[in-house]
C-alpha cells in the first residue's frame, strides 16, 4: 500500500519566497517554491509569482503529488493576490494547471575571431561593487520597454548566476580611459571553461558594444572556443550591432515547455495592464471590451484615454480559452487570428484586440529566472 501522503503545508522567508511542499515522516517529499518579481509587460507592471524547484523525490513520483503541490500553490497565489504566474517548465506537464509558453528563449552566437577583431577606444575591467548602481541604471533604461524583463528593483546589489542554475559567473563593465569610475556598458558571463557565453549585457553604441564584442572575442580564443554567444534577442543593440559581423540566430520557440506563464485573477490581473492598455487602445475604437477568459469575465472600458476596469460584464464578449492563452496574448507570443488561440469576438472586438494585444519580443534575461 502507498503512503497516505498529507496535504500540503507552506513555509516562507518574509520578503523572499515561500516553499510549499508535502512532509512525510517530518521529510520533504515533493515540493516547489514561490518567489517575487516585479516583471514588465510594455509600459505596465506586474506582479507575478515566479515558481522555482518543482521536484519529487524519485520513490513517490507518479502518484500526483507535483500537481497536489502545484493545485496549492495556485491557491495561495490568488490568496496573496499576484497578478499572475510564471515558471520554466518541461514538456506537456504544466498545461494541466493553466499554464502555456508565453515567450522564446532568445540567443545568438558570433564566430570567436570576427568578434576578437573588433576595435574599441573603451576599456573593460571586472566589476566592482561601488558599480552596481550604475549597471542597474543602464539595465533600467534599456530595459523599460521589454517585455519580460524584470524590474531591478534599488537594493540589488548582485548577480545571482550565469545562464544556468548554478553555474559560475563573472561580470566585466566597459568604461573611457580616464574615467574609470563611469560605467558605460557591461556584460555579465558564464565563467566556465566550456563555453563563452553572455548571461546578460547592457549597453549601446558601437564603442560601448565594441569593447564588449572584443573582451569576449579575446576570452574565447582563450578558451579555444569556436564561437562567441549572448542569450539576448535579436532585437538588442548587441545583435543588431552583431549584424554587421554576421551572426547565427539560436532562438527556440517550444511548445507547452520552456517559459510559461498564467494569467491568475482576470480582473486584477488586466487592471495591471492598465498604463499599456492605455498606450495601445485606438482613438478610433470602441470604448467597451467584454473579456472572458475560461469562467472568468471582466470589461475594459475608457473614457477620456484613461482605462478602467470593471467585474460587471454583459454580452458575449471577446472569448479566451484559458489562462496560458490570455498570458499568451499578453506577452505577444501569440495573435487573436492564430487558428489554434482559440480566440473569438465580433469583427470590431476581434479588430480592438488585435490593437491592445501585437505581436513583440518578450525575453527575461538570465540571471532573473527561477
Amino acid at each position: 500500500m502507498p503512503p497516505r501522503y498529507p496535504a500540503p503545508t507552506i513555509e516562507t522567508k518574509a520578503g523572499e519566497w515561500r516553499k510549499v511542499e508535502i512532509l512525510l515522516d517530518g521529510g520533504s517529499v515533493s515540493r516547489l517554491w514561490i518567489v517575487d518579481r516585479d516583471m514588465r509587460i510594455g509600459a505596465a507592471v506586474l506582479k507575478p509569482a515566479g515558481i522555482a524547484g518543482v521536484g519529487t523525490d524519485r520513490k513517490h513520483r507518479k502518484r500526483g503529488l507535483a500537481l497536489r503541490v502545484l493545485e496549492r500553490s495556485i491557491q495561495l497565489m490568488h490568496e496573496e493576490e499576484y497578478d499572475a504566474s510564471f515558471l520554466y517548465g518541461i514538456q506537456d506537464f504544466y498545461r494541466r494547471v493553466g499554464f502555456a509558453t508565453c515567450f522564446a528563449q532568445h540567443g545568438f552566437s558570433v564566430d570567436t575571431r570576427k568578434a576578437e577583431a573588433v576595435r574599441s577606444p573603451l576599456r573593460t575591467r571586472l566589476i566592482t561593487q561601488a558599480d552596481f548602481g550604475q549597471v542597474r541604471s543602464l539595465y533600467e533604461r534599456q530595459n523599460r520597454d521589454r517585455t519580460g524583463s524584470v524590474v531591478r528593483q534599488r537594493r540589488w546589489k548582485d548577480f545571482v548566476m550565469g545562464s544556468g542554475f548554478g553555474v559560475s559567473h563573472a561580470t566585466v563593465v566597459v568604461y573611457k580611459p580616464g574615467a574609470r569610475k563611469r560605467v558605460l556598458g557591461y556584460v555579465h558571463y558564464d565563467n566556465v571553461d566550456d563555453r563563452c557565453r553572455a548571461a546578460e549585457v547592457g549597453g549601446q553604441g558601437d564603442a560601448v558594444i565594441g569593447a564588449i564584442m572584443r573582451y569576449l572575442g579575446e576570452r574565447s580564443v582563450l578558451l579555444r572556443r569556436e564561437r562567441v554567444s549572448f542569450s539576448c534577442p535579436n532585437d538588442h543593440p548587441v545583435a543588431v550591432y552583431a549584424r554587421r559581423l554576421g551572426y547565427q540566430d539560436e532562438t527556440r520557440y517550444e511548445r507547452n515547455a520552456g517559459a510559461m506563464g498564467r494569467s491568475l485573477h482576470l480582473p486584477r490581473f488586466l487592471t495591471a495592464l492598465i498604463p499599456e492598455l492605455e498606450r495601445l487602445w485606438p482613438a478610433e475604437a470602441p470604448s467597451r471590451l467584454v473579456i472572458r477568459c475560461g469562467d472568468e469575465a471582466a470589461t475594459l472600458l475608457r473614457r477620456k484615454e484613461k482605462v478602467s476596469v470593471s467585474t460587471r460584464s454583459s454580452g458575449h464578449g471577446l472569448q479566451i480559452v484559458d489562462t496560458g492563452v490570455m498570458m499568451q496574448l499578453v506577452m505577444g507570443y501569440r495573435d487573436v487570428d492564430d487558428a489554434e488561440s482559440g480566440v473569438s469576438g465580433s469583427a470590431r472586438e476581434l479588430d480592438l484586440a488585435r490593437a491592445l494585444f501585437p505581436l513583440r519580443v518578450g525575453h527575461m534575461w538570465w540571471p532573473y529566472r527561477f
